[in-house]
């Protein structure tokens, strides 16, 4: 019989799930950085493990020592223990571990990707959202068999055409075909590319992408690393991760396919992103702390979502790479707004390394759903029914800022390897100095233009 009891229990449920659906917090799962300079005793650490409930933890080192990941016990609620944490004066800030999504993308039919075939349920036991799984959300899950690493194949010289070079008319909008005339990259020069993975064995990617020169003995990080599956091989079971790194840097004149905007680079391949297109931010900040410890100068982010304007974890790891000299661009969003007043993280941190981009159309107009900012959003590039590398030597279409994105990390990387000796502040400086003006991007980025890496390098070269 419906009583009182069990509407108070069904309105409390939907408090909660409705609560889990703003937040979009890994349950149970918490961020802690510890003060600078403070001495914790095994014991009084133990004792505060115990008083809040934590049930495992894993503790950083390198650029992120002083941070936790703590997972706590059943029914212990987030919130309280980070209230229990903050009272402990050696706790700097606690936070939730946020979800982060790759963001959605659409088929050259305007169709959206379906990157969540099943969620798991809010609560478990209550079939909320329709169609949730009980299964347990904290395990990776893949459709896809890893591959084993191939060994990489010979660079083609001279060089040949790319067939489907065309397909891919980005790259003149951005002036990159005029640009290999004078550069064409260098193989020294690290891009990482933080996503759902690559797939390393592509036709068209597997001469670009990062060799590993120090490989961790156990995990075998030869090209990058899996942070989903906490091993060295990052292979895409999605499509959105090869799609990006294409754009970046496929390989131009190997006679095969199309070509990146950066036609000789490494590409490392950093997966953090599960083939659901979630990923949390403990993994997050790991994938961009690696990137940086590991030599890349470039971090494409085709990642993110509105809200979560309190992922101090997310903004620190992105200020430790601006201490590393490391520029982070990404993508603007794709929900059609002014993140100068409904913010998308990580794209409208206040972060003087981060390129955030919006996505144009072939007829240079401002994709429809692609989010701008007059100060928040710095460029744009190419969005709409971008050609690029698919998993298994496949190619494809998709539209999104997630593929504008990778546009400018690959000028970033052209123009950043060829003067190598320069910052990020120089050469995020000159990319944006250097947009072609667009009369669509007039108040809606704050350079009013897309990025022209032809200019770019001109310029750079006369100075």
């Amino acid at each position: 019989m419906f009583g009182p009891k069990n509407a108070a229990l069904i309105f409390s449920i939907f408090l909660v799930a409705h609560f889990a659906v703003g937040a979009e917090f890994r349950p149970g799962e918490v961020i802690v950085k510890y003060r600078d300079g403070f001495f914790r005793t095994r014991a009084a650490a133990n004792k505060l493990y115990d008083a809040i409930g934590v049930k495992n933890v894993r503790r950083y080192s390198g650029l992120m020592k002083g941070y936790e990941h703590l997972v706590l016990e059943q029914n212990v609620d987030v919130q309280n223990a980070i209230a229990s944490l903050k009272k402990d004066r050696t706790v700097e800030y606690a936070q939730p571990n946020y979800i982060l999504h790759v963001l959605p993308i659409l088929k050259s039919d305007n169709r959206e990707l379906n990157f969540n075939p099943t969620r798991a349920c809010w609560i478990p036991g209550i079939p909320v959202p329709p169609g949730c799984d009980d299964g347990d959300s904290s395990q990776p899950s893949s459709s896809t068999t890893r591959p084993t690493l191939k060994d990489a194949p010979s660079d083609i010289t001279p060089a040949v055409n790319d067939p489907d070079a065309d397909k891919s008319y980005g790259l003149k909008k951005v002036s990159a075909v005029e640009a290999w005339k004078t550069w064409r990259g260098n193989k020294n020069f690290v891009v990482a590319d933080i996503d759902t993975g690559i797939d390393y064995n592509h036709e068209d990617l597997a001469f670009n992408v990062w060799r590993n020169p120090h490989p961790d003995a156990t995990n075998k990080d030869v090209v990058g690393f899996d942070f989903v599956h906490n091993d060295g091989l990052p292979f895409d079971d999605n499509e959105h991760g090869t799609h990006t790194a294409g754009t970046i840097g496929a390989v131009g004149g190997n006679g095969i396919g199309t070509s990146g905007v950066a036609q000789r680079i490494s590409l490392m391949a950093l997966k953090f992103i599960t083939s659901q297109g979630d990923g949390t931010t403990a993994d997050a900040i790991r994938a961009i702390d690696y990137a940086v410890q590991h030599g890349a100068k470039v971090l494409s982010n085709s990642w993110g979502g509105p809200g979560d304007s309190d992922n101090q974890a997310l903004k620190d790891a992105i200020d430790r790479a601006k201490g590393q000299d490391v520029l982070f661009v990404a993508a603007a969003g794709n929900d059609g707004t002014d993140n100068d007043s409904a913010p998308s993280f990580p794209a409208a941190f206040d972060e003087d390394n981060i390129i955030s981009v919006a996505a144009t159309d072939q007829s240079d107009s401002l994709a429809y759903f692609s989010n701008y900012g007059k100060t928040t959003t710095h460029v744009a590039a190419p969005g709409v029914d971008v050609y690029s590398t698919l998993p298994g030597n496949k190619y494809g279409n998709l539209s999104g800022t997630s593929m504008a994105c990778p546009h400018v990390a690959g000028a970033a990387a052209l123009l950043w390897s060829r003067h190598p000796s320069w910052n990020y502040k120089q050469v995020k400086a000159l990319l944006l100095k250097t947009v072609d003006p667009i009369g669509s991007l007039d108040g809606k980025v704050s350079t009013g233009g897309r990025i022209n890496v032809l200019k770019a390098l001109k310029a750079a070269d006369e100075l």
